[in-house]
């Protein structure tokens, strides 16, 4: 399940930062203009809120609760500094943490 989270969590603030004007740019690059992400904060809120729904009823709830909250500042923190040294980071992260989600069922 922690995989799951996490990279559920990694998703939903990579499109809540891509959802602002300042931050599309670098992170998104020449797709900011397509239509499908013309609101990727909608797709952001879902995300962590998917991601809070699914440590609130995994097997050990309130650890992974306590995880899923020590996980917000963690993966912020991954898309700040990749934001301000390389946004080129950020970026390839998402595929490993879409890898993550698909795994996680597996493991």
């Amino acid at each position: 399940m922690t995989l799951a989270i996490t990279g559920l969590l990694y998703l939903g603030m990579f499109a809540l930062a891509a959802g602002m004007s300042r931050h599309a740019p670098p992170l998104l690059g020449a797709q900011s203009k397509l239509s499908a992400l013309r609101h990727p904060a909608r797709y952001g809120w879902v995300l962590v809120a998917l991601s809070a729904l699914l440590a609130a009823f995994a097997r050990d709830g309130g650890q992974a609760l306590v995880l899923w909250f020590g996980l917000i500042p963690l993966v912020s923190a991954i898309l700040l500094l990749g934001l301000t040294y390389r946004p080129a980071v950020p970026r390839a992260v998402v595929p490993v943490a879409a890898l993550m989600v698909l795994v996680a069922p597996f493991v």
